[in-house]
Formats: structure tokens, C-alpha cells, sequence
């Protein structure tokens, strides 16, 4: 008489937190931006600016002008430039090394941050408007006529590419070292994709576009005459956007693609939260034209223009409370029993938002019920094994995170509270990203219930207090 041998029993095993994550403290409001001005030390026209970080920056114009800040913004100095001629607009891809282009073919570089300013030779003298430098070794310049200049070598040698127009080019914005977009009079938009050709686009307007900003290859908004916004989202077809004025924006820019802001005639300047499906105006402080803008993050701005305008604008995180926003559920992924020890992962995002001002810093606990299927079986308690943070619009700074991974189990008692994040003492001021990666361990000799799949809950509490 032969002996049956058992068969193994393997089935689906879905682990899932309650549909409901709870939230011991109320989301506090984001931090409130404001423009305020910064002494420039100069009466001269500013037609180009750009930050190299959040806290240097150079602004160029009339006369050969150059300021520049290393303090973000809270003294500017004068630099050298070694040139009569106005340079209308300046690309620094780092704190030290800029290039400035302006009119008769003009072209200005540094490579220390600007205590020594030289020429270099760029080919034409016909006016350059505008200049791009994705790296330290490429950029290019654009102006009127179409004409394109280009250097692959820091700016040794500059040449000729054929833009396929000979309308003014007013403004260029480049992703990488092979694609960028220009636009121009009536309207003008040309791109390349290899850094070598270019085609045109069609925009949609023959307003003249003044200024263009571009978050990846597929993204730019493009701004200039009687208030003409034109956006793209696939890097070929353009469409309008309102932004809610007639008069004539100068500058651009878009640090991700949910914020821009576009500055122009009489210190107007009109920004979106939501990649341009509404724009609002701001208060500049300023009547005078501004003619450029730049924004290092979604938190800071400078604008320049005439009479040697520069306004700034930061995000003050400070006159609200402390808060955070949890996912309203984590859902790990369905596991086959094997027989084998495994682990799921899953990942969750919340957003802690310090408003206080208090600069205590923060932590994040949970609290957790155990696991269970309904059906008296249960999971071991579960672990934080990573975490992840980046800023969220209207940051100030970033938190800095000590706890150890992986974190204490939780679920063991509902009572006893995890932590599992935390900002050490001041950081973590506004709003972030916070992304957990959870681990749940399911035993070899698992039991379930009689359900195909079985499903297991537990209800997590995520609470943030002050201090790390």
C-alpha cells in the first residue's frame, strides 16, 4: 500500500493598509512669496541676468555693465567687462564661468566668477540677443538677422549655423548640448535636436516672442509682445495661453513645469502655479520695465531692468503652523506563497510642511494596528527600510533626515509610536516631497484564510511633531 505525499497548498497573498490613513495634525498652508528690491549700484539699463546658484548671480547692460552678487543679492558689485559695448544678455552654467553676448557681435566670458572678464571673437557683428550654455564647453548665441553662433569649446572658436529665417532672434533656451529652441520676430521658433540643424515650429502668433524657457525637450513656454504667452508639452506644436495683460513681456522662466513667472513693461510681472492655465499677477515694488528673470528653484527670483532694477523673490516660511499630508492608502503588491521567506515593498508619499518660523525641525511618526485577514491570522509588524525627500513649491529648505534605516518595527502595538522620519534642527522649513519604501515580511509557513486571494489590512496613524 502506497503512502500519499501532501501537495504543497500555494495561493495569492494581497497586502493592503486600510483604505483610511489617519492624520493626528491639520496641512498647513503653503509659504507666502514676495518681491522686494536689491541695490544694484548702478543707474543702468540691466537687460540679461541668470543665477548660477541661489546665491550667485550676474546681471548685465548698458555701458558694459556688469553687477554681480555672491550673497543672493544682499550686495552686488561691480566687475569689469573690458568692453564698451552693452551687452544685453549672460548664461553662466556655473558659479564661475559666465558668457555675455550683446551688441556688434560682442561676446564676454569669464572662467573665475568675474574678477577677469576677456572678448572672444564671435564671427559676426551683427547684434546678439541672446545666449544659452547648457555646459562649461557648448553654447550658442542668437540675434538679428537669424543669426546663430555656436562653440563647442568654450568659446575658443565660435561659428555659423543656419537658422532658416532672417528674423531678429530674440531669445534661446537649450536642454543639452544638442537641442534647443530660439524664438524671434513675428512670431519666429526655431529648434535642433542635434545641435546642428534647425527647423522652424509653428507658433501659433506673428507677435514677436522676446524670451523662451524650456524644463526638458518637450516642455517651454515662450513669452513677448502684447502679452503673448505661446506653450508647447511635446516639443512641436504650440498653443496660447492667457496671461492676463497686454503689455509686452521681456523675460521667462520656468524652473519645473508647474511654476513660471514672466516680467515686463512698468515692473509687470505675472506668474502660474499650474504650467499656465492661469496666470496672476505679482508686485514687483518697481514701475520701471523689467526685462529679465530667473529662477534658480521654485522658492527664489530675481528680476532686472532699467535704471539698474533688481528685485528678488523668496518664499517666507514662516506665520502658519506645522502640518502633513498623507496618501489615503499603501497598497503592497500580491504575493504567491512559495513556501519560502519573502518580503513586499511598497512606497508611500507625504508632504510634511513647517510654516512655524521656529526652525525646531520636525519628526514623523506612525502609529499601526496589527496585521489581519479577518479570519484570525495575522503578518509581522512592519519596517521603514529608505527614505527620500526633494523640495515641493514653496520650499525653503530641505530636510535633513537622521533616522536610521531600516526603522523599529511597527504594528506591534498601536499604542507605541515609530520614527520614521525626522528634519534636524533647522531644515525642513515649507512644504516637501517625503517618499517611505515600506518592507513587509511574509513567513514561509505563512497562514491565511479561506479567501482566493486573501487580503490583510492594518490601519496606520501618521502624526508630525516639532522638534527632530
Amino acid at each position: 500500500m502506497s503512502a500519499r505525499r501532501p501537495v504543497p497548498r500555494t495561493a495569492l497573498l494581497a497586502v493592503a493598509t486600510a483604505a483610511a490613513i489617519l492624520i493626528a495634525v491639520p496641512s498647513s498652508s503653503a509659504g507666502t512669496g514676495s518681491w522686494a528690491a536689491q541695490t544694484s549700484g548702478t543707474t543702468n539699463a540691466l537687460s540679461g541676468l541668470r543665477c548660477a546658484s541661489l546665491t550667485t548671480c550676474w546681471a548685465v547692460g548698458a555701458g558694459g555693465t556688469i553687477r554681480a552678487t555672491t550673497n543672493g543679492g544682499t550686495s552686488w558689485s561691480g566687475q569689469t567687462s573690458g568692453s564698451a559695448a552693452t551687452p544685453t544678455d549672460v548664461a553662466c552654467p556655473s558659479t564661475s564661468s559666465c558668457w555675455a553676448v550683446g551688441a556688434t557681435g560682442v561676446v564676454l566670458t569669464t572662467a573665475n566668477g568675474g574678477t577677469l572678464w576677456s572678448a572672444q571673437v564671435s564671427g559676426t557683428t551683427n547684434n546678439l540677443n541672446d545666449v544659452a550654455c547648457p555646459d562649461v564647453t557648448h553654447c550658442w548665441a542668437v540675434g538679428a538677422s537669424g543669426t546663430i553662433r555656436v562653440t563647442s569649446n568654450g568659446g575658443s572658436t565660435w561659428s555659423g549655423q543656419t537658422s532658416g529665417t532672417t528674423n531678429a532672434l530674440n531669445g534661446i533656451a537649450c536642454i543639452s548640448n544638442s537641442a534647443c529652441f530660439a524664438v524671434g520676430a513675428s512670431g519666429t521658433i526655431v529648434v535642433t535636436t542635434n545641435g546642428t540643424t534647425w527647423t522652424s515650429q509653428t507658433s501659433g502668433t506673428t507677435n514677436a516672442l522676446n524670451a523662451i524657457s524650456c524644463t526638458d525637450a518637450t516642455h517651454c513656454w515662450a513669452a513677448g509682445a502684447s502679452g503673448t504667452i505661446r506653450v508647447t508639452s511635446n516639443g512641436t506644436s504650440w498653443t496660447g495661453q492667457t496671461s492676463g495683460t497686454t503689455s509686452a513681456l521681456n523675460g521667462i522662466w520656468c524652473p519645473d513645469t508647474s511654476n513660471c513667472w514672466t516680467v515686463g513693461a512698468s515692473g509687470l510681472i505675472r506668474a502660474t502655479t499650474n504650467g499656465g492655465t492661469s496666470w496672476a499677477s505679482q508686485t514687483s515694488g518697481t514701475t520701471n520695465t523689467l526685462n529679465d528673470v530667473t529662477c534658480p528653484d521654485t522658492s527664489h527670483c530675481w528680476a532686472a531692468g532699467n535704471s539698474g532694477t533688481i528685485d528678488a523673490y523668496t518664499i517666507t516660511c514662516t506665520g502658519g503652523s506645522l502640518g502633513l499630508t498623507a496618501p489615503s492608502s499603501i497598497t503592497f503588491p500580491s504575493t504567491m506563497l512559495t513556501g519560502l521567506n519573502q518580503t513586499a515593498t511598497a512606497t508611500g508619499t507625504l508632504t510634511p510642511d513647517d510654516e512655524t518660523g521656529s526652525g525646531s525641525g520636525w519628526s514623523i511618526s506612525v502609529y499601526a494596528t496589527a496585521w489581519s485577514d479577518g479570519h484570525g491570522n495575522a503578518l509581522p509588524a512592519s519596517q521603514v527600510t529608505a527614505a527620500s525627500a526633494v523640495s515641493a513649491a514653496g520650499s525653503c529648505t530641505l530636510p535633513t533626515d537622521t533616522v536610521t534605516y531600516p526603522t523599529a518595527s511597527f504594528g506591534t502595538s498601536p499604542a507605541t509610536a515609530t520614527k520614521v522620519y525626522n528634519a534636524a534642527a533647522a531644515t525642513g522649513t515649507g512644504p516637501a516631497t517625503l517618499t517611505l519604501t515600506f518592507a513587509q515580511s511574509i513567513p514561509a509557513n505563512q497562514k491565511i484564510g479561506t479567501g482566493s486571494p486573501d487580503s490583510f489590512t492594518s490601519t496606520w496613524t501618521f502624526t508630525i511633531s516639532s522638534g527632530p
